[in-house]
């Protein structure tokens, strides 16, 4: 064999080795990949078929869900909070009107419902599951139909929000998932508790502003700001409803608090301009008599604070954490 053939064969052979070992790093990395998504799969699979108790009753199912609606703008919450995207859900506009709730939602993909179930519309999207809280007569009333089109559970909302994650966790197969949002949760807690310890002594009022008055957070309705992380709350508030009772401007000079964490009106505000039924007050000369207005101890808060969202729980703690920590 001549040198010229003994090189080109040299080269061939070097070739061919490097394309059997190319060949199997592709084969290994594709079955590293095969295997890893195999194995988040098996995961997330595990526990099924498992049965679901709700308030209307219990669920067996085989799979976690994939084509989830949510017909109650507040379970959306809590899915999203689980990285979990239903595929339709009632209030997804919320998103332009909460910073909190849109960071969460960023991406996903949502037929947004509007303020209202339009049942034909859910109907289309061939829902799987169908979810909702029961802080709605009105979506309990409607159950049967909800039942005939899909699957549906009813939520528990008179718990905590942590429970409320993990039953929802228990839904979609994403026990861990909630587990590690709750952990990080309660470390924020922590951190708000210990900042709110350091103003003990002031007084503390969270409100919703309607423009014409004021809808009170009350502490009993919302403990966790209060009784749970330790801020001092008003004595004589309204109570009324599932937040609080409504004052006017005159009532809240009485009662004078220290620190005032004010949301605006979801349903009413516009998103364009997000302070405008807070900034109504600016040259209300009652408000500006305030003593936490004149001690720039005023804090504009997300909307979802005054209701029942856990990211609305997560907003109220970094807010305290925030303001009361300077």
């Amino acid at each position: 064999m001549t040198k010229h053939k003994t090189i080109i064969t040299l080269l061939l052979s070097a070739s061919l080795a490097l394309t059997a070992c190319g060949t199997d790093e592709t084969n290994n990395s594709n079955s590293n990949t095969n295997n890893k998504a195999d194995s988040e799969k098996s995961s997330e699979q595990s526990g099924f078929p498992r049965t679901i108790e709700h308030e209307m009753g219990e669920l067996t199912l085989n799979e976690p869900p994939k084509r989830i609606a949510s017909v109650d703008i507040m379970a959306t919450d809590y899915l999203l909070a689980l990285d979990i995207a239903p595929i339709v859900s009632e209030g997804f506009g919320t998103k332009d009107k909460s910073p909190i709730f849109n960071k969460y939602a960023e991406g996903k993909d949502v037929t947004d419902l509007g303020g209202k179930t339009n049942l034909e519309t859910l109907l289309e999207l061939e829902p799987d599951l169908i979810v909702m809280s029961n802080t709605s007569s009105n979506k309990m009333d409607k159950f049967d139909e909800f039942n005939k089109m899909a699957d549906s559970v009813v939520i528990d909302f008179t718990v905590d929000a942590p429970t409320r994650l993990r039953k929802f966790a228990k839904i979609v197969g994403k026990e861990d998932k909630a587990e590690e949002v709750i952990a990080s949760f309660n470390k924020l807690k922590e951190e708000a508790t210990t900042v709110a310890a350091d103003h003990k002594d002031e007084t503390v009022l969270f409100l919703v502003s309607n423009g014409k008055d004021f809808t009170v957070i009350h502490p009993n309705n919302f403990p966790i700001y209060y009784e749970e992380v330790g801020l001092k709350p008003v004595e004589g508030l309204p109570l009324e409803g599932k937040i609080g009772g409504r004052i006017g401007i005159e009532a809240l000079s009485e009662f004078s608090p220290d620190h005032i964490f004010i949301a605006e009106n979801r349903r009413q505000m516009n998103p364009d301009d997000p302070e405008a039924l807070i900034n109504i007050w600016t040259d209300n000369p009652v408000w500006k008599n305030l003593k936490a207005v004149k001690n720039d101890q005023v804090y504009s808060v997300d909307t979802l604070v005054g209701d029942t969202f856990f990211l609305g729980q997560v907003a109220g703690m970094e807010a305290i954490k925030e303001n009361l920590g300077k």
